[in-house]
């Protein structure tokens, strides 16, 4: 008996192995292997901003059957990865720990770098009287007292209790209201080439690792700071050239849970994720580590000056030799040796990519973008690669600003040409998304296109009727991505554009997937 059921069972367990390797064969050859990799799922997402992500994922990620080249996006930071402008925020708390390490007898020859007519008057601007000239007087006139009497400055900063005791000197106030207005007079009133790299000059004669210090302690102050509204008036009883001077600045940034969840499952999608932003180096990589991105990011482009034989910064922008850094997983940053060769925003953002990052892939661009604004039109519009570009709505672009004619064709492909992912890429196209935002307590996103700006309880789409009006003309002239973007990105008055209002923002513009 007993061995009879030992032939019985032996029959059974052949007769189970038979089975197994059948199954085994037809899952080779037939079964579809489930998801193995991660999806963005978190609610605050806008639903088609999330449902398109994760197409891009399953396109051209890890699951992919037929994966490209090793894929790689390219994401904007200031106002894009984070809400509000870290840049913005870090000369704020630059301006309120003092950390400068400019003697007062230079100041006013740095604010000066590279301005265009230095004795043109600029009271039209609305924020003081005078010409820039003036402006560098009033404030170094402020320094030096400040560096008297509460001196010498360094990279480090003051003190607490120094700092608590200068910020009640009329001279700090003096010194801060102009220092931080003469920052948006500049971005005003010069062109962006001239604009963007000056705050840079700030940090003549520190260190990079000390520019980073100094922004990871800012960074950390701000992150937890509800926005609100702070406003600095320089003092009307010093006597100055420019006069009294009022500034508003926003305080308080943020990185929401959401970028984190996305930089996390391109990572984990084998995509790699970089950063290309118009600050500075030191800036960026201090904000990717305040907020633990730094695990998820292969590198980063930004803005970069020229050092001296100590390796200080002096107040020139490093075309030759500025290089970006890459993202080691173990928490250090290597910096890199191919160097952009042009300064990190507009059109130079297109060149700085197709230079330091493209040749890691075989010369082809970013399948994707993540932008906010103008200085992010050129590379999120140019590259033949790009499937999807997500526009981060600020709701304050208009018409005259690349992130306002994203905005409006993202309304346009989606309620007028039926876009998704798959339309848009198989007519050719990149499918251009908007995502939401909550500017209000410690920032979020939200499911939705629409933005709540800061104190408003509507919330909003676009900056004003412009938006709208250039946008029923897209509709009634049934005009493709690309006649729209090289028709109004170019500058043009009204009357000669066909409205009654200017539009554009690029004196030239290399034109729709231009870029191979």
């Amino acid at each position: 008996m007993k061995k009879t059921l030992n032939s019985a069972l032996s029959v059974l367990i052949i007769i189970c192995l038979i089975l197994t390797c059948a199954c085994s064969r037809r899952a080779d050859e037939d079964y579809e292997s489930p998801i193995l990799h991660m999806r963005i799922a978190d609610t605050d997402w806008n639903d088609d901003v999330r449902e398109s992500i994760n197409g891009l994922l399953a396109a051209y990620g890890t699951d992919s059957k037929n994966p490209a080249d090793k894929p790689y996006v390219v994401f904007d930071f200031d106002n894009t990865c984070s809400i509000f402008d870290v840049e913005e925020q870090l000369a704020i708390y630059q301006i309120q720990t003092m950390a400068f390490e400019i003697d007062p007898d230079e100041l006013g020859d740095i604010l000066l770098t590279d301005l265009s007519d230095t004795e043109k008057d600029l009271t039209s601007f609305g924020y003081g009287n005078g010409s820039f000239s003036d402006w560098a007087y009033d404030i170094g006139t402020a320094y030096t007292y400040l560096w008297d009497n509460y001196g010498p400055f360094n990279a480090g900063g003051l003190r607490d209790d120094v700092q608590e005791k200068i910020q009640k000197d009329p001279e700090w106030l003096e010194f801060a209201a102009k220092m931080r207005a003469m920052y948006s007079l500049v971005y005003d009133a010069e062109s962006s080439d001239v604009a963007y790299p000056w705050v840079l000059y700030w940090f003549t004669g520190m260190k990079e690792e000390e520019i980073y210090d100094l922004a990871m302690r800012g960074f950390k102050e701000y992150k937890d700071k509800e926005t609100e509204k702070v406003i600095w008036e320089s003092p009307a009883q010093i006597s100055s050239k420019t006069g009294v001077v009022k500034y508003e600045w926003t305080s308080g940034i943020q990185v929401t849970d959401n970028i984190y969840e996305l930089w996390r499952a391109f990572d984990d999608n084998g995509i790699d994720v970089w950063v290309c932003s118009a600050s500075c180096t030191g800036a960026i990589r201090a904000a990717i580590d305040t907020f633990d991105l730094h695990n998820y990011c292969k590198g980063l482009l930004a803005m970069t000056n020229m050092t001296d034989d100590t390796d200080k910064y002096i107040n020139k922008y490093d075309f030759e030799n500025g290089c970006g850094f890459y993202c080691e997983y173990n928490g250090n940053w290597e910096r890199m040796t191919t160097p952009t060769k042009a300064q990190t925003q507009g059109k130079g953002k297109v060149t700085a990519i197709a230079n330091a990052i493209a040749p890691e892939y075989n010369g082809h661009g970013p399948i994707a973008g993540f932008m906010d604004s103008t200085g992010d039109f050129n590379f999120c519009t140019e590259f033949e690669t790009l499937k999807l570009v997500v526009c981060f709505n600020r709701a304050d672009r208009k018409v005259t600003d690349g992130g306002g004619l994203i905005a409006e064709t993202a309304v346009y492909q989606k309620d007028t040409l039926g876009y998704d992912l798959q339309k848009a890429n198989d007519n050719g196209d990149t499918l251009y998304l908007l995502q939401g935002r909550d500017e209000n307590g410690l920032r979020s996103l939200r499911n939705s296109p629409l933005t709540l700006k800061l104190g408003e309880k509507d919330e909003k789409l676009f900056k004003n009727e412009d938006n709208y009006t250039q946008l029923k003309k897209m509709i009634d002239d049934k005009m493709s991505v690309k006649e729209i973007f090289e028709k109004w990105s170019i500058k043009q008055a009204a009357g000669e554009n066909g409205f009654e209002f200017d539009t554009g923002f690029l004196t030239e513009y290399s034109g729709y997937h231009s870029h191979k």
